[in-house]
């Protein structure tokens, strides 16, 4: 049991960082594990780091820096030494695995505030009251590093009704509500993401206990990872910051009507055709102005009319494939997001747990989520826990049997001697009977007299039941109390029940993130459909230009009017089209789009080092933040 329950506890870490890419490659990676109990107001009350040493390397000593006390080995077999905050691991090739207290505080804590009516009241204050109530949860923060935050509140049976969410949703598990929430604190606030979810209900008497909180930064590393590797080209090794330069420098070209550069990254097609279209449409003015030399030249004129027509609609149909791009790349993230957590999952142990899941897709892990939480319900697990030690304890047990029929029957004889010297008008205890015949105060012809009425009554089928029903009722006490004896004492399997409680909320939190991207992508697709709608206009203007070149002969006695009125307009319009565009886009690039890569960049290193431990200088850090938010 202990192995089955140590396989599924293994999942926590790995699941709670939902959606994250995989370490940094390190000779030594230090996974951290801080679980906290903190108060309602992001005080912490405790912190214990559970703190695992990856040595892919096999060396035979590890180096560690620390600030946690009471450090103790969970491998009782390995030692080390301490100097100052250094740690010496004597690791034998082997990872190393300790756990410690710090009274360092969190670099991210939750802080939930509730009010009814307007006014703020505890938790305790709340269960005693009636009214309409918002329960905000935000985010107490240590740096600049973001993070993603996952929260989980279960609401009571009763006492809450008419909810409002906002950056929330609630699910139902075995009959009982649970609030999940999210924020992403520490990011920069023009990315518009929320630092703080809450809900409001109308609360009678409600009773709010506690909230469990995942609190990680990978995966905000993770998608600003892909953001740069996708600004940087197909393969991803090109400087972003060059990208972003020729787009703006494209962009500020069309906006003065200047000839557009050559470009050679993601803009290189974009540039081609779009100077293509715009020399397509010099050459038309130029040939209606030779219209008005002679007819002669009419038909050519209108030749490269529909020439550059047919750029145009080309150079539209490029900016369509681009949203096809975009689409792709809309579903590249979730399949990015999906394949890591595919991963994480097979490296987990959760196969060898007993757990099988099919491949996380877009369109089955609504499905194969649940029935993986359904599998590592900790109330399942725990009754498991108690039938597998009780299986081992039982034999042992009913292997004494006769021993304890032994104790049963001399117990259930002195009570039937007692019985039979009552009845004979003797009032002595069992021991005083035998004190009595020992001192020779008991004739030969009464023992004789006792003797047989003991042994006719304990001969008798009442009697027989009476032990019979004792001897089981002893065994089965003893079973039980060995059994919760055992279970009491194995603070090891406790540890990992309470782990396998985390691993369940964990698994409930990466469905909720995989449920919001997901709207993600099809809010993509939404926007794809305008585009193409677009892009159909262009190809009918193509086609009526090209009937324009048939009709060409028509319009030679108004050659003059149709340079005038005619392809000079249209390049003046298209022209202004262009110049437009790029007025309209040059903010955003110069702006936002410029402004995300920055944030992209300064996140990538903000979450560099952002244990909550120390860390030796030949180590890169994961750390996962468990808190426990007691609100009564």
């Amino acid at each position: 049991m202990k192995m089955k329950i140590r396989k599924i506890a293994a999942l926590t870490a790995a699941l709670s960082m939902t959606a994250c890419c995989a370490a940094v490659p390190a000779q030594t990676v230090k996974h951290e594990q801080v679980y906290v109990v903190a108060g309602a107001d992001g005080e912490a009350v405790s912190v214990t780091d559970e703190i695992r040493l990856e040595n892919a390397d096999g060396k035979d000593e590890i180096t560690d820096k620390t600030l946690l006390t009471q450090i103790e080995s969970v491998d009782s077999g390995m030692a080390f030494t301490q100097d100052g905050d250094t740690l010496t691991w004597q690791a034998g090739g082997k990872d190393v695995a300790y756990h410690g207290t710090g009274d360092k505080t969190p670099a991210v804590l939750p802080v939930v505030t509730i009010t009814l009516d307007g006014e703020e009241v505890s938790a305790e204050e709340l269960a005693e009251m009636t009214g309409e109530a918002r329960l905000t949860v935000t985010c107490r923060t240590e740096g600049d590093a973001p993070a993603l935050m996952l929260c989980a509140l279960p609401l009571p049976e009763e006492g809450v009704s008419a909810l409002s969410l906002h950056n929330a949703s609630v699910i139902t598990q075995m009959g009982r509500q649970i609030l999940l929430g999210w924020a992403v604190p520490g990011v920069d606030g023009q990315l518009d993401l929320p630092a703080s979810f809450s809900a409001d209900f109308h609360a009678d008497h409600a009773s709010l206990d506690w909230m469990m909180t995942c609190v990680t930064s990978a995966p905000i590393e993770a998608v600003f990872d892909r953001l740069i590797t996708r600004l940087g080209g197909e393969d991803g090794e090109a400087d972003p910051d060059a990208a972003l330069d020729e787009v703006k420098a494209l962009l500020t070209a069309m906006a003065a009507g200047e000839p557009l550069p050559e470009t050679a990254g993601m803009t290189k097609d974009l540039s081609e055709k779009l100077s293509g279209l715009n020399t397509g449409l010099t050459d038309l003015n130029d040939g209606a102005s030779s219209l008005a030399a002679g007819a002669a030249q009419l038909s050519e004129g209108a030749g490269k009319l529909k020439d550059g027509a047919s750029t145009l609609n080309e150079g539209l149909a490029t900016l369509t494939a681009n949203d096809e791009t975009l689409k792709a790349g809309a579903h590249e993230i979730f399949s990015a997001i999906l394949d890591t957590a595919n991963e994480t999952i097979a490296q987990s142990g959760l196969a060898e747990a007993g757990i099988e899941l099919d491949t996380l897709t877009e369109e089955n892990y609504e499905e194969v989520l649940g029935g993986a939480i359904a599998k590592v319900d900790p109330e399942t697990l725990r009754a498991s826990a108690y039938a597998q030690v009780e299986e081992q304890v039982r034999p042992q047990v009913e292997a004494a049997a006769d021993q304890i029929r032994a104790g049963v029957e001399e117990a259930v004889r002195a009570k039937v001697l007692e019985g039979v010297l009552e009845a004979a008008g003797l009032s002595l205890t069992a021991e005083e009977y035998s004190q009595a015949l020992d001192a020779g105060q008991v004739t030969q012809e009464q023992a004789a007299a006792v003797d047989a009425a003991l042994e006719e009554q304990m001969a008798s089928d009442e009697v027989a039941a009476q032990i019979e029903e004792n001897v089981n009722a002893q065994i089965e006490q003893m079973v039980k109390e060995n059994t919760e004896d055992y279970l009491a004492s194995d603070e090891d399997a406790a540890s990992q029940l309470a782990m396998a409680q985390t691993a369940y909320d964990s698994l409930s939190a990466l469905k909720g993130q995989l449920d919001s991207v997901k709207t993600f992508v099809d809010g993509i697709a939404s926007y794809t459909e305008g585009a193409e709608q677009a892009a159909a206009g262009a190809e009918a203007l193509s086609s009526g230009l090209g009937e324009l070149s048939e009709g060409a002969d028509s319009l030679m006695t108004g050659a003059a009017g149709l340079q005038t009125d005619g392809t000079q307009a249209l390049m003046d319009s298209i022209l202004a089209a262009e110049k437009d565009a790029a007025d309209a886009l040059l903010p955003y690039v110069d702006g936002d789009l410029t402004e995300l890569l920055r944030t992209g960049t300064d996140a990538e290193g903000e979450t560099t080092g952002t244990g909550y431990d120390l860390c030796a200088e030949d180590m890169t850090a994961e750390t996962v933040y468990i808190i426990r938010t007691d609100l009564r």
